[in-house]
């Protein structure tokens, strides 16, 4: 635990399990002298990980076990966790490198904001659902003025959550891409887009709007006052290590948890 939980935890915690506490300074310098990072739960436990370690130069290896219901980025089931741990042990692991993409937030010249996503990056509102006019370009070239809830700029890898959910494509992580996908659009010809893994996306609300967010990955929330320019960068790009299970397949994978289910 963190010196910040430290107060609360001595409130709350009985003093003969609160002596046997090891406090650190922060979590990020426990984090430092970790070699391997265990993710016990579901997909936002494990983006939740992912969140963690985006921001250190060190790249930890992830071994994620699926304890929640869903669990598709998640490599291991409960029943694989001994035999994959044993394996991990050994040093007989492969690992998965999978790419962040950034998103950074600006004011005028000025960078207020800054950060990657692993799943998706999501501009819409959090309170009274209205309609709101947002502007995509895609590099120097106008892409579309759209109106509705919002838009989601997904990874291959997040193009089977949010931007699923919404009408986009299942795209294969193994694709290098980006998705565009609006929610509930106020018109027919505002459909998913896929775009370059490398493409430079630009999006920028066309009015001050209230209670507009851009959210990343479902774990942090950025709050948009106005007159924001948010730039999605494909070619800026960090690494996010997972422990591979070598007997999970993608399409199987695909059709346990969505067709099946």
């Amino acid at each position: 635990f963190s010196l910040e939980d430290e107060e609360r935890l001595q409130k709350t915690l009985p003093k003969n399990i609160f002596k046997h506490l090891t406090f650190l300074p922060s979590l990020q310098e426990y984090l430092n002298d970790c070699q391997l990072i265990f993710s016990l739960g579901g997909d936002g436990t494990l983006l939740g990980v992912c969140s963690l370690l985006k921001e250190m130069k060190k790249n930890i290896p992830i071994f994620s076990l699926n304890l929640g219901h869903l669990g598709f980025l998640t490599e291991f089931q409960k029943s694989e966790f001994y035999d994959g741990l044993e394996e991990v042990l050994r040093g007989k692991m492969e690992l998965i490198s999978i790419p962040l993409s950034s998103v950074e937030i600006f004011q005028g010249k000025k960078t207020i904001a800054s950060d990657y996503f692993l799943n998706d990056a999501v501009v819409a509102k959090y309170h009274i659902s209205r309609l709101f006019e947002l502007s995509v370009e895609c590099g120097d070239e106008s892409v579309f003025n759209i109106s509705g809830d919002g838009l989601i700029i997904s990874s291959p890898l997040g193009s089977t959550a949010y931007s699923l959910a919404a009408g986009g494509p299942i795209v294969h992580p193994e694709v290098k891409a980006m998705i565009l996908t609006p929610i509930c659009p106020h018109s027919l010809k505002h459909r998913p887009i896929v775009l370059p893994s490398q493409t430079m996306v630009k999006l920028r609300p066309l009015s001050r709007v209230a209670n507009l967010v851009l959210t990343v990955d479902g774990q942090k929330a950025y709050t948009l006052e106005g007159g924001e320019q948010i730039i999605i960068n494909g070619k800026k790009k960090r690494e996010i290590k997972l422990i591979k299970n070598p007997n999970r397949a993608y399409f199987q994978t695909l059709k346990e948890k969505f067709y099946q289910s």
